[in-house]
């Protein structure tokens, strides 16, 4: 049965407002409260770069802001939306085949990014440019090692909590759940992937992996699509951060396939990791769309 005449078991939501005006106006509502006053409060208290004794306080203030300014107003968004938010949000058990597949089709698919992350920074940019990008990146780096350098298993455990657990509900929440589920109460299930996974690369102000992030929110658009789940995205998207983390904690190393600071790589080597990458990914999505596809016809008989 080909996708678009599968409707989505939220498509019979009775609904308030214009579902994508009011996933619009969520989004702004949302990015208001996180990015401006979450973000604001941040950078009073801790300045761009935390210093290390700040660093426990940091980790702990950025988890409550997820909470606090996108978790929780994304529930009372969806209940102010519709009485059936528990359907919108998708919160409903799931084949852990499909996180199985999902978990896979995530480190692949983050794997092939960062060896795209790699090409991209051998493009050359006009002095200027670089300088900036440069300065731009090293800031972001430098906040982002703060929160998640471990020296202990315990604290590996707290980074975790903060960066894998705690993201993985408040953003999926957010996004696979409020928006997406607005956005296909009103166009195919498709455009609404799309749009969703581009506003996701959008929402997090990173113009360096911005094609990264998009790509990764559109995959997660499809898990929660197919799989009519939001466990399923939620499970991949503390895979994505789990397994950043756990590269990081074990090698010291920011990447596992594209480091830097590591020797050029070969053109034999992209290709290859690249062929092998490609293809476990694309394994799991039509693995991952068979399955469900079989559930959905099974449901129907």
């Amino acid at each position: 049965m080909p996708e678009e005449e599968i409707m989505p078991e939220n498509a019979g939501v009775r609904f308030r407002f214009k579902p994508v005006g009011f996933a619009i106006a969520s989004l702004l509502i949302i990015f208001f409260l996180y990015q401006l006053v979450g973000g604001g409060m941040m950078l009073y208290l801790f300045g761009i770069v935390p210093s290390a004794d700040q660093t426990t306080a940091f980790r702990f203030a950025t988890m409550a802001a997820e909470i606090m300014f996108i978790l929780v107003p994304a529930y009372f968004l969806s209940r102010i939306q519709t009485m059936q938010w528990k359907r919108l949000l998708r919160l409903r058990k799931t084949d852990w085949y499909l996180v199985l597949l999902a978990v896979v089709g995530m480190v692949s698919l983050q794997q092939l990014l960062e060896i795209y992350l790699y090409l991209q920074g051998l493009i050359p940019l006009p002095a200027p440019v670089k300088e900036f990008v440069t300065q731009y990146q090293q800031a972001i780096e430098q906040a982002y090692k703060v929160l998640i350098t471990a020296r202990s298993p315990l604290e590996f455990a707290l980074v975790l909590l903060i960066i894998a657990v705690t993201p993985a509900i408040c953003e999926e929440t957010l996004f696979r759940g409020l928006v997406q589920g607005n956005f296909e109460l009103s166009m195919s299930r498709r455009k609404a992937m799309i749009w969703t996974g581009l506003i996701f690369g959008l929402y997090h102000l990173d113009i360096f992996t911005l094609v990264a992030l998009c790509a990764l929110g559109i995959y997660l658009s499809y898990l929660v699509s197919v799989s009519e789940s939001i466990i399923v995205p939620m499970a991949a998207h503390f895979t994505n951060n789990f397994f950043s983390a756990s590269v990081l904690y074990i090698t010291g190393k920011d990447s596992f396939v594209a480091p830097s600071g590591a020797p050029p790589l070969s053109v034999a080597y992209i290709i290859g990791w690249s062929a092998i990458l490609g293809l476990i990914f694309a394994t799991t999505v039509k693995l991952t769309q068979d399955h469900a596809h079989n559930i959905h016809e099974v449901k129907a008989e």
